[in-house]
């Protein structure tokens, strides 16, 4: 499916149009997360019904542990998202590690979109916040 990624904060488009292909579907293979390396090219994506993350404490879940979820390459939002200025939100020794939260704002309203992970240790991706974006689809 094609479509754009828009904040429902203030209604801006946040990305370009993206190819997002769903990981339910068999000929869909499941990307490689390979340490600093974008999961998926630019303008391009998947929608997985797995989580990112997982914690082993049902009472304190993961940032990452909801379902489903976009992962997309953090270059498509770079134009439109800014990092966010909460603390502790953007750890990690090499970039951000993404474990603590949405750490990614819109530029223009401030509304929380997304997170973004880019610590040595970690794949490039960048997985929108549900509650504050829309994939709005396009015509084929």
């Amino acid at each position: 499916m094609r479509g754009k990624f828009h904040c429902r904060g203030c209604g801006r488009a946040l990305s370009g149009e993206v190819i997002v292909q769903s990981l339910k579907d068999p000929g869909v293979q499941t990307p490689d997360f390979i340490d600093q390396r974008p999961v998926c090219a630019e303008g391009s994506g998947f929608k997985s019904y797995e989580p990112l993350q997982r914690s082993h404490d049902p009472s304190n879940p993961a940032a990452l542990e909801f379902v489903p979820q976009y992962w997309l390459n953090p270059a498509d939002f770079e134009a439109t998202g800014k990092v966010t200025s909460k603390r502790g939100r953007t750890n990690g020794c090499c970039g951000m590690d993404g474990c603590d939260g949405p750490n990614i704002e819109c530029r223009e309203c401030g509304t929380e979109i997304g997170t973004k992970q880019s610590d040595c240790w970690t794949p490039l991706i960048f997985v929108p916040d549900p509650d504050n974006t829309e994939f709005r689809k396009t015509a084929t």
